[in-house]
């Protein structure tokens, strides 16, 4: 590891902190401050608290980092320096030389801190998962460093009850309990300690609810009104049971680490292994999922595309990044999804969303996933609506290459290019139908301009058999999707698609970015995806 770029690392966060510790200044010296602006400035004090945390954790680790791992670091801590520079500028305007705010600047003041928060949050959304990448790293320096944090974090928690800040702001100081949560069940010298395993009569599953497109199920807690989504794993096809179940065990701990609002993944509530009725064999593992406090309707993002557009795009494009920072996490518990299509991204409407297109979005759908470090099965099927969101390499009944994260990357350029066109891919002929049993198809649609024989491999290519697939993706995002979405985002489903490409410089060299730790992907995924799209505004 380069010195400079350790050196370079701690003096990008020691300079965001001088900026914050400014502005956090400014705002309390302010003067004829309401109860309103009060209220806020708390909130602003709360989230940089927060920020303090994880900047002075990445201070302590990241001499463990590597090159691209620090470059991250460095262009975040730039981006934040700049948004805290801003900031700092537009209060000091506002206030005179004995820190009073004019009565008719008031105004100002409160629009400026609601910006402050907003900017605050959307950098908090960029560098949460380049920081919970540092848990993957493989040094005892982490560690140590996690417990003196979280030492540190539970007395600022303290400080916090005692000013009486809003419940939203403090429960974000939580960051370093979930860190070191995941930390702990990342490392497989730890003894599992967290409960698991659920009665298999713990759940109605006769009363099971199915959304439509979607194999998720929705299924209440016997003899209570309490809903769990649930995806089922058949174990009855001749897998690797043991490893399956170990497999699951592990993403489900990890899962149960989780912020929903965050990761944009659902918390897990725990397994529970089905039997065959006559045999003491394990029929299925059901993964089980806590849903949104508030959620009254569930939706899947392939019903909504079949649906006209009823959002902003700036909400498409919210979509897009929740989807993308759910990727991400899943990523860095070592997992990859193998199975990211809008069947498996379900949106959760309350009372005030059940009418829009759709509410808080999840990425579910866990009944293909595998550990990075175990070599998955090549078998596959022919169905096109499914080898539709693979890589070509993956496609077909004898798959020609073992998956890998990149694989889940062209899965999610593939959805990123639906979503950007806001139409599904797939049609049925009873799209209009709320009930499973009526639905027929699939059948492609005309946005997607295949016919169901194009899915039929081509020995001819030179490239693969399937290849022509990808192209014709590329060639559709390139013709349809920037005047939707606008160049830059173009570019990011552009790099997502051709991922594996010889030619790819972000993801192309697969030999290239094999790290011991498992880290460099998930910083050039980052970096090439989540970074651009969030670069991006309407």
């Amino acid at each position: 590891m380069s010195a400079e770029l350790v050196l370079a690392v701690i003096a990008g966060a020691d300079i965001c902190l001088q900026y914050g510790k400014k502005l956090i200044r400014a705002y309390k010296d302010l003067k004829s401050a309401n109860d309103i602006v009060t209220a806020k400035i708390l909130i602003v004090d709360a989230f940089w608290s927060r920020t303090v945390l994880q900047v002075e954790f990445v201070k302590r680790v990241a001499s463990t980092m590597g090159p691209e791992h620090c470059g991250i670091h460095i262009e975040v801590f730039e981006m934040l320096r700049s948004k805290l520079a801003i900031a700092t500028a537009r209060v000091d305007s506002l206030i005179t030389d004995g820190g009073e705010v004019k009565k008719w600047r008031m105004p100002f003041v409160r629009s400026l801190l609601d910006d402050t928060i907003e900017q605050l949050e959307m950098w908090q959304r960029i560098f949460d998962p380049t920081w919970y990448l540092i848990l993957r790293i493989g040094d005892k320096l982490i560690d140590s460093a996690l417990s003196s944090e979280y030492e540190t974090m539970n007395s600022i928690n303290g400080t916090l009850e005692m000013q009486a800040v809003p419940s939203k702001t403090s429960t974000h100081t939580r960051v370093l309990s979930v860190a070191r949560g995941l930390r702990k069940v990342m490392n497989p010298a730890t003894k599992a300690k967290a409960h698991i395993s659920l009665p298999d009569g713990g759940l109605d599953w006769e009363d099971a609810q199915s959304v439509l497109y979607s194999e998720t199920r929705i299924i209440k807690r016997a003899n209570s009104a309490k809903r769990y989504a649930v995806d089922t794993i058949d174990c009855r096809s001749g897998i690797d049971v043991t490893q399956l179940r170990a497999d699951s065990e592990s993403l489900a701990r990890k899962l149960q680490q989780v912020d929903p609002e965050t990761f944009g993944l659902l918390a897990s509530y725990g397994i529970v292994k089905r039997k065959l009725p006559t045999k003491n064999q394990i029929a299925s593992l059901n993964m089980i999922f806590s849903l949104p406090a508030e959620s009254r309707t569930v939706r899947s993002l392939r019903q909504s595309l079949m649906r006209p557009q009823e959002c902003s795009l700036s909400r498409v494009l919210r979509l897009a990044r929740q989807l993308t920072e759910a990727i991400s996490f899943i990523h860095t518990c070592e997992f990859v999804h193998k199975n990211i299509r809008p069947e498996t991204i379900l949106s959760f409407m309350d009372e005030e969303s059940h009418n829009r297109a759709f509410g808080s979005t999840y990425l579910l759908g866990f009944d293909s996933f595998r550990n990075v470090n175990f070599h998955t099965m090549r078998g596959g099927d022919t169905a096109w609506e499914r080898n539709l969101y693979r890589h070509p390499f993956r496609q077909g009944l004898l798959a020609h290459d073992k998956y890998t994260m990149q694989h889940d990357v062209y899965s999610l350029g593939v959805c990123l290019l639906e979503i950007g066109l806001w139409t599904s891919f797939i049609e049925y002929e009873s799209n209009h139908s709320n009930i499973v049993e009526d639905i027929t198809g699939p059948i492609p649609s005309n946005t997607l301009g295949l016919q169901v024989e194009d899915f039929k491999p081509r020995k001819a290519e030179l490239l693969g058999p399937y290849n022509h697939i990808k192209d014709h993706l590329v060639e559709l995002a390139k013709s349809r999707l920037p005047m939707r979405m606008g160049d830059k985002y173009t570019s990011v489903v552009i790099t997502c698609l051709t991922c594996l490409d010889e030619g790819n410089e972000d993801f192309g060299d697969d030999c290239g970015m094999q790290d011991e730790d498992g880290v460099l992907v998930g910083v050039r995924f980052i970096e090439k995806v989540l970074l651009r799209l969030d670069g991006i505004s309407f």
